[in-house]
């Protein structure tokens, strides 16, 4: 490890189907449950929908050859985003969610809201439950908890404003932006009542002037990325002459209290940590330091470090890790134990949106066409090495250079859509398939 690494971890410890376009109706916020599920009250002390055992969660998949479903926005909603769930994915509207069931496509249920509203949604760190907040003309917004397995209403939000993080199904993290960085402070859900919040951003261990410049949100952690320095305003951030300190501070969701704590401090720094460098994968946390030429995974939940990575880290599962070759002009792929063992290397035209499952790893292919552009996805087994193509039926009119499909691995599934890009005057995700 590079010298002018320190690594400080404090004692404390946490134990660790083809759906076609059909008709969307605004009406009443409400659940609507499709005619598989069981359909129920949605008071808030009696949630209806399925019960967990009712929606049994698929197994994560290990390769993929072919479509297994797809689901198009219905008329009259526009989609925005996709998260993954227990047992699938959810599908965020401008106004509303529905849940899909992640090895048939299947509509497990629907939160809308009347068109009139204007809606906003949050889905928490772990993928479990999502809130909804809706203000309607001339009256108060209302807020309400759903679990995003069954699409049940757990309970009525008051304290959620629209914007903050969730944490899980109780916390919540406001993020405070001035001209000094940011601070953050957790809050009840239900009620919005502070648990406890900075006064102050955490400081680096040499002391000295600190600004805190991003978070990352995970169930067990919130990690901060803290810049400290002589000059910590916005303007030196990315002055590459004075000696700086870049730290990963996680604090405890529940007290504030400090977890774990890694700090880098380099003479000639090159400008701060900036968010596209410090990547959330489930449990592990990704970060390249200035001045650092390798790639660093974190247990999240501990501050281990679990791996070194010298290219670019691109996937991570629960025992391995996909990373682009550390050499210049190095195109393979590597996937990685996380002792450094390179199991397999596959050579292949560099793009950033790939997944790595067991048995292979799964990219984006995008080719320019006279009539839109189709987007695709190429399949590599680990143990033949060559690419086969999967046409997906995905064409937009114009896609993205840069990212022209996003891949989401989800239960039973890996789903590729293109994604919101305002750039090409995308403004809403229409069409999703479902790899398996």
């Amino acid at each position: 490890m590079n010298d002018g690494l320190g690594r400080l971890v404090s004692q404390m410890k946490m134990s660790r189907m083809s759906l076609r376009r059909g008709t969307w109706t605004m009406g009443t916020a409400l659940v609507l449950l499709t005619a598989s599920c069981s359909q129920g009250g949605t008071d808030p002390e009696s949630p209806g929908g399925t019960s967990g055992a009712d929606v049994p969660a698929p197994g994560q998949i290990s390769s993929v050859s072919e479509v297994g479903w797809d689901w198009e926005s219905p008329e009259g909603a526009q989609a925005t985003d996709v998260h993954p769930t227990p047992v699938g994915a959810v599908v965020e509207l401008e106004a509303g969610l529905i849940g899909l069931r992640g090895d048939t496509g299947e509509e497990l249920w629907r939160y809308p809201a009347s068109d009139d509203e204007d809606v906003g949604a949050e889905i928490s760190a772990d993928g479990t439950h999502a809130v909804v907040r809706s203000i309607a003309d001339d009256a108060e917004p209302t807020a309400v908890l759903l679990d995003t397995t069954t699409g049940a209403i757990v309970q009525e939000v008051i304290g959620w404003d629209g914007q903050s993080l969730l944490v899980d199904d109780e916390r919540q993290v406001r993020r405070h932006f001035d001209g000094d960085g940011l601070l953050v402070e957790v809050a009840d859900l239900v009620e919005g009542q502070a648990l406890w919040g900075q006064e102050e951003p955490a400081s680096c261990t040499a002391g000295g002037l600190s600004r805190q410049v991003s978070s990352i949100v995970h169930p067990a952690a919130i990690v901060l990325v803290v810049y400290c320095a002589d000059d910590v305003s916005e303007g030196a951030l990315y002055s590459p002459s004075q000696q700086a300190t870049h730290a990963l501070v996680a604090l405890d969701p529940g007290s504030g209290e400090e977890l774990w704590r890694y700090e880098s401090t380099e003479e000639d720094t090159e400008g701060f940590l900036p968010d596209p460098e410090v990547a959330r994968f489930g449990d592990v946390l990704v970060a390249r330091f200035p001045g650092v030429s390798d790639h660093l995974l974190f247990d999240i939940v501990d501050g281990d470090l679990v791996a070194e990575s010298p290219g670019p880290v691109l996937d991570v599962t629960e025992e391995t890790y996909l990373a682009r070759g550390g050499q210049e002009g190095d195109s393979s792929y590597e996937l990685r134990g996380f002792d450094g063992q390179v199991l397999y290397s596959v050579a292949a035209d560099p793009v950033d949106a790939v997944v790595a499952l067991d048995e292979g790893m799964v990219r984006v292919r995008m080719e320019r066409g006279p009539d839109g552009d189709p987007i695709d996805a190429e399949v590599t087994l680990w143990e033949e090495g060559e690419g086969t193509v999967v046409e997906t039926g995905l064409v937009v009119e114009s896609a993205s250079r840069s990212e022209p499909g996003r891949l989401l691995r989800v239960p039973g599934a890996v789903l590729l859509y293109p994604p919101v890009a305002p750039a090409t005057g995308a403004d809403e995700i229409g069409h999703i398939v479902a790899l398996q």
